[in-house]
């Protein structure tokens, strides 16, 4: 029977429906289910149980109990367990679908784990939570699992991987790929370094060559025969230039930046020769490598960046210094969220200043082209005219240009400067309305000229009036305490509004030492000096560090993105302090949530000694970082 009267389910059952698999309401098809529910009445008698919701997905059971007040989705007891009281059961989300869970695991003998879901509120707003309800032996436990931001998860599309990450915390789908490519990335630079001599820099010239060869539809891998008359990089070397060139439109400059960057596989004597322990050349070994294990990603245009974590792979493991020039590799789900914290959508003309390996402009390109939904020439458009970028260094801007060659840029509008070169106007002129960037670290060390808020301050000015900026930085740019930084916050505020600041995780660049924060400005717009500024502390963004692997998804991180936009938005008032304070600002501020929370609540002894092991980890970090002045005394002026 459907609960009509009250209409309260209908959010929930419309979700449902979408499952196309059969369900019940009030009850359950399966009779040894129904049996089970025989005195499992949430009135605490001997009447029948009646779930609001009961689905047999495959191997999975999910019963749903749900509550349209969101303030009623589940009770704890003293013991900060779900608590089993009467009223409990009745008037909480939780508490009733776990109350039915372990009836039914009691009471029969086919279910011995039930996936147990509260939802309260509507389809606007609301909560999902879903706890494991299993027995092992004759002891039933109670397992409670992150939120979920819609009952998508537990489809029969999705419900294997969700259960795997959730309950048996392995790794996602994604990360896996992701690990895998990772390995991949070091088992090529083991190859790179054994059979072909190569420096760190050529390694990801090679592999960049021989990408865009693969994706030239008349190369073909047994071409690549170890002949001394014609050899293997000449093969490769042709087959890039007849893929640029059947691309067309990208300018002759940076196809002779290009093509002169690949020369080198036509020459190295090492790569051409034929290697008895493989039986052919290192290049035909890597081409078949790469074909098999690395271009089907590409052609699925996924966010990861490949290419970029490569070439950071390569500089790691060869011991080179990777931040000598300030070189800090963003990672995707980093890439993702500032995509979408500035709301970049198809009509948008993006750029990167300090493009790097093209990360920023991959992310943008895959939602801008999500958006076009299917219209070839709006793709072709945003391809061919709308991602900019602009790098310093020819071997990252030879990544780069191959990154969003191999997904299908057809121009490539990505300069080879030095973004001070480049004229704010000159960027204004090809209507740049979002910049998203991760500025080069630790350069402003000797230089000030050269200090992270510089960077800020200047892509600023290659904005419309109007435009969004979303940059990733050190927390100590925020700060900026020397005289020159101080300057350039005032600058920007005379001329820019700054709407956002995020605190992020402090392993967000694992292994790096960088605690970072996401700012978002708001370009050619002066701050009022009225304007509440949103201070944001996401330390806690449900990633954790693995050993081995880095940086994971816990299964939780879905969901606290969805808590941090519609905290943000404005959608959700349920928050703290902790999470959000709203504060007027001045350019001597501290540009940190840390700056203008206040907890006047006494610390314990374990969060005192936690506060200063992290304090003295930032104290050292801005010392390796050239910024230990910092922490001392300000001359006066």
């Amino acid at each position: 029977m459907n609960n009509e009267i009250t209409g309260k389910d209908q959010f929930v059952r419309r979700e449902i429906e979408k499952f196309g698999i059969p369900y019940s309401e009030q009850g359950a098809l399966n009779p040894e289910i129904n049996k089970a529910l025989k005195g499992a009445s949430k009135q605490g008698g001997k009447g029948i149980g009646k779930p609001e919701f009961v689905i047999q997905n495959g191997e999975y059971l999910i019963v749903i109990e749900d509550k349209r007040s969101n303030d009623k989705l589940i009770k704890y007891d003293e013991e900060n367990k779900i608590d089993k009281k009467i009223s409990s059961l009745k008037d909480y989300a939780v508490n009733g679908a776990v109350h039915y869970a372990r009836h039914i695991i009691e009471k029969t003998s086919s279910f011995d784990e039930v996936i147990a879901v509260g939802i309260t509120g509507d389809e606007n707003y609301h909560n999902i939570q879903p706890v494991v309800v299993s027995k092992i032996e004759d002891t039933i436990s109670e397992k409670l699992l992150a939120k979920i931001s819609n009952l998508s998860k537990l489809n029969p599309e999705n419900i294997a991987e969700w259960y795997s990450v959730n309950v048996l915390k392995e790794l996602p789908k994604e990360q896996k790929e992701i690990f895998e490519l990772q390995n991949l990335a070091k088992e090529i630079h083991e190859d790179l370094r054994n059979y072909a001599s190569l420096e760190d820099e050529n390694k990801s010239t090679v592999i960049s060559a021989i990408l865009l060869a693969l994706s030239e539809k008349i190369f073909n891998v047994t071409s690549l025969s170890g002949d001394n008359f014609k050899k293997d990089g000449d093969i490769i070397f042709e087959a890039v230039k007849t893929n640029i060139s059947r691309r067309g439109a990208m300018p002759q400059a940076k196809t002779t930046i290009l093509l002169n960057k690949f020369t080198f596989l036509t020459t190295n004597v090492k790569i051409n020769e034929v290697n008895p322990s493989l039986g052919m050349t290192p290049l035909k070994y890597l081409a078949n490598k790469l074909k098999d294990k690395v271009l089907h990603h590409f052609e699925k245009n996924t966010n990861y960046d490949m290419l970029g974590n490569f070439y950071g792979a390569f500089v790691k493991y060869g011991g080179n210094d990777s931040n000598s020039l300030g070189i800090v590799l963003t990672p995707h789900h980093i890439t993702t969220l500032m995509t979408e914290l500035i709301d970049v959508i198809s009509s948008d003309y993006v750029l990167d200043p300090a493009c790097g390996s093209g990360a920023f402009l991959i992310s943008a390109m895959n939602k801008m082209v999500s958006q076009a939904n299917g219209d070839e020439e709006k793709i072709k458009h945003i391809k061919k005219h709308q991602l900019l970028g602009i790098e310093m260094q020819e071997k990252l801007f030879t990544v780069a240009t191959t990154n969003m060659i191999l997904r299908g840029d057809g121009k490539s509008n990505l300069q080879h400067a030095d973004m001070f070169s480049v004229s704010g106007e000159s960027m204004r002129k090809k209507r740049v309305n979002k910049i998203l960037f991760n500025p080069p670290y630790s350069q402003g060390k000797t230089d000030k000229t050269l200090t992270e808020i510089s960077f800020i301050s200047h892509a600023l000015d290659m904005l419309v009036t109007g435009g969004k900026l979303a940059v990733i930085v050190p927390q100590s740019t925020m700060v900026g305490k020397s005289k020159e930084e101080k300057e350039y916050k005032k600058k920007i505020l005379e001329k820019n509004t700054l709407e956002l600041v995020i605190t992020l995780n402090k392993d967000t660049f694992h292994g790096v030492g960088t605690n970072p924060a996401i700012a978002i400005f708001e370009g050619g717009k002066p701050h009022p000096d009225n304007k509440k500024v949103k201070f944001v502390n996401f330390e806690d963004d449900g990633f954790i560090v693995r050993k081995h692997i880095g940086m994971v998804d816990d299964g939780s991180a879905d969901e606290k993105r969805k808590f941090l936009f519609d905290v943000i938005n404005g959608d959700n008032e349920d928050y703290t302090t902790n999470f959000m304070v709203k504060s007027k600002i001045q350019a001597n501020d501290e540009w940190l949530h840390s700056f203008f929370y206040f907890n006047d609540e006494i610390p314990s002894e374990e969060d005192f000694e936690k506060t200063i092991a992290d304090y003295l980890t930032f104290q050292f970090d801005m010392y390796v970082h050239g910024r230990g002045y910092l922490f001392e005394d300000e001359k006066s002026e």
